[in-house]
């Protein structure tokens, strides 16, 4: 049977540690309760030891799906009535990511030493952002934080959705036009300078060959140069995106490009859309629901734009929908649905219908390029192989012709 150690409040003033075996730790936290006392926190003896606690239990990063698993557990238990101590008791024991396990126990620690849930989730700002923590602490307030978390839980899960269809979708592509740069760049460089030498005794090569045999003497004098101006290139991208202002205009150019502007965009609105419907829904004011589902969108101009939207809507005392109306990269779609939910009492709702549907669209865009860039990735592979092979072939035939 495991060892516990344990750290609970004997009394007002007094605080005792120990061990208790348990068969599990609700069931050393049951234990403690029965005996008097208020656990602190609760640890297998095992884990403190050697912060191992078997091969059930892996020390990995924290994924935003485990943080949204954790809702959805908590958010059952509470819907259930369970005290949220005895519920984070209970997602410690079904945890089994140990750093998540950890935090949870912390979580249980802050609570029992007297804060409430969202206070003590303030501690882990990386795991659970200020939207999440807003959401919570308004749960909290009106006294409905199973509902709260159960549509925490159901964003959350709708967002990951979308995010996972949208890299699967895009892998594959990705993938083929990696290693088709990479495999002509190799032969380019290293391959063909061996082979092209045959035909240096040749007078007249056909055009096509002469091409080959240029280029491929540029890769194979300047490879290195290539891979260092490639990776330049790539470090001047990423310092350009990290700045303020590189960022908008690596955004602002996302979104001109015909074949990418009209996904960004999409994509963003859903988020968007359904982050602001589910903080209207939770009860937190419209500049504060505006400030916080802004920060969600990770394209600069959208989120200026919608900055500006939110400075005219509280200052000015613009409609929200009018606010959108003057937003360049909002389609009127947007903008009309939201004046149909302002007139009608139902803004979230209208939110609701708006991320849903450019969700729709998200996937069947998805769907589009996945089936129309890998023939065509394939074929311009398949055309520069070929142009290659025709190439180191046309002296040959020409030589076969005129002999």
């Amino acid at each position: 049977m495991p060892a516990y150690r344990y750290k609970a409040k004997q009394g007002p003033g007094r605080t005792v540690e120990g061990e208790v075996d348990a068969e599990t730790r609700a069931g050393a936290v049951a234990y403690l309760e029965q005996q008097g006392l208020a656990p602190v926190w609760v640890r297998e003896k095992a884990a403190d030891a050697d912060g191992n606690r078997g091969p059930r239990f892996r020390r990995r990063r924290i994924t935003a799906r485990d943080i949204t698993v954790f809702t959805r557990q908590l958010a059952s238990l509470t819907r259930s009535s369970v005290p949220i101590l005895r519920a984070l008791t209970t997602v410690v024991d079904q945890t089994g990511n140990l750093r998540l396990r950890r935090v949870v126990e912390d979580l249980e620690a802050r609570i029992r030493e007297g804060a409430m849930l969202s206070d003590a989730l303030t501690a882990y700002p990386s795991l659970f952002p200020e939207l999440y923590v807003n959401m919570v602490r308004s749960g909290e307030s009106a006294g409905v934080l199973d509902t709260i978390l159960t549509r925490l839980a159901e964003a959350r899960e709708a967002e990951e959705e979308v995010r996972r269809k949208v890299q699967s979708a895009m892998a594959y592509p990705v993938l083929v036009l990696t290693v088709g740069v990479l495999t002509v760049f190799v032969l380019f460089s290293f391959f063909l300078p061996r082979v092209v030498a045959l035909f240096k005794d040749y007078r007249e090569l056909p055009l096509p060959t002469r091409l080959l045999i240029g280029t491929s003497g540029f890769f194979s004098a300047n490879w290195y140069w290539i891979v260092i101006a490639a990776l330049l290139l790539w470090a001047v991208y990423k310092r350009l995106a990290a700045a303020e202002k590189g960022r908008a205009f690596v955004d602002g150019v996302k979104l001109r490009l015909p074949l990418v502007r009209r996904f960004v965009s999409e994509a963003s609105i859903a988020r968007f859309a359904r982050t602001l419907a589910l903080l209207i829904e939770g009860g937190i004011p419209i500049d504060r629901a505006l400030d916080l589902s802004g920060q969600t969108l990770g394209n600069a101009v959208l989120r200026d734009e919608v900055e500006t939207a939110r400075r005219d809507t509280v200052m000015q005392g613009m409609r929200l929908s009018d606010g959108l109306k003057r937003a360049a990269h909002f389609p009127a779609f947007v903008s009309n649905m939201v004046a149909v939910g302002e007139e009608g009492g139902r803004l979230e709702e209208s939110l609701s219908e708006v991320a849903g549907f450019y969700e729709k669209e998200v996937e069947q865009q998805s769907r589009m390029a996945t089936s129309l860039l890998e023939p065509i990735l394939i074929l311009v592979v398949g055309l520069v192989v070929g142009f290659i092979v025709a190439s180191m072939l046309l002296p040959i035939f020409e030589i076969g012709t005129g002999g």
